[in-house]
């Protein structure tokens, strides 16, 4: 094992059992990788992740890197550790996709949906139905200001100093955004590296009433405060 991997802790939080997460993408690929000695798994999860999540941004983690990821992400990447190394020597939050900008008074709260598109940044590759592509939302590696949380890799040592917290109003929906946001105003430095991963899901949680109560959740305690 390459030793900078003893700097990680992976962390799931699943709906699944533990039958049925041993044969998700990010089992498969964790096991694949030999990492399997980092991985944290709460099966048949009922927390919110922004309550999960939390509790690894303690002193217990202080001197580890968390990777907070979905059940259904692949990662392909051969220099997975490599890039994360590199990855870290810039940025105290690293994500796959985002946004360098960010408006509080959208619509619909979805970080796609909050900026331009000349202000995306960073790529990820999907799966349905057998069909396989990859979105270049924009350059990566890249600063951003908002990260989509299929994949968010922490410096934890970097989130105590500043008392940076997930907020624990969101539970499954909304906890990247506004999770971002006091990232940001806490002066901590967030971007985008390219990490060839899959995510098997699309984000359509957008119809969804759980996402919509989210969203008038959000737009009261974050828009109105601009």
């Amino acid at each position: 094992m390459n030793q900078s991997q003893n700097k990680y802790k992976i962390v799931v939080a699943t709906q699944k059992n533990k039958e049925e997460f041993e044969k998700t993408p990010i089992k498969l690929s964790i096991d694949k990788l030999g990492w399997s000695s980092k991985l944290i798994v709460i099966t048949e999860n009922k927390q919110g992740l922004s309550e999960v999540y939390n509790q690894f941004l303690t002193e217990e983690y202080a001197q580890y890197k968390i990777l907070f990821v979905h059940d259904d992400v692949l990662i392909e990447d051969l220099f997975f550790d490599e890039k994360l190394e590199l990855a870290f020597q810039k940025y105290d939050i690293v994500g796959l996709a985002g946004s360098k900008k960010c408006n509080l008074t959208a619509e619909m709260p979805a970080w796609h949906l909050m900026c331009q598109r000349e202000d995306m940044v960073g790529e990820v590759s999907h799966s349905k139905d057998k069909n396989y592509w990859t979105t270049c939302f924009g350059p990566t590696d890249s600063r951003a200001l908002i990260l989509d949380g299929v994949f968010l890799g922490i410096n934890v040592e970097s989130l105590l100093k500043t008392n940076t917290k997930f907020d624990e109003n969101f539970k499954f929906h909304h906890y990247d955004i506004t999770f971002c946001l006091t990232a940001n105003k806490n002066k901590l430095k967030m971007g985008v590296y390219p990490l060839k991963i899959t995510h098997f899901g699309l984000g359509d949680s957008m119809n969804t009433t759980d996402w919509q109560q989210s969203a008038a959740k959000f737009k009261e305690l974050y828009a109105k405060a601009i």
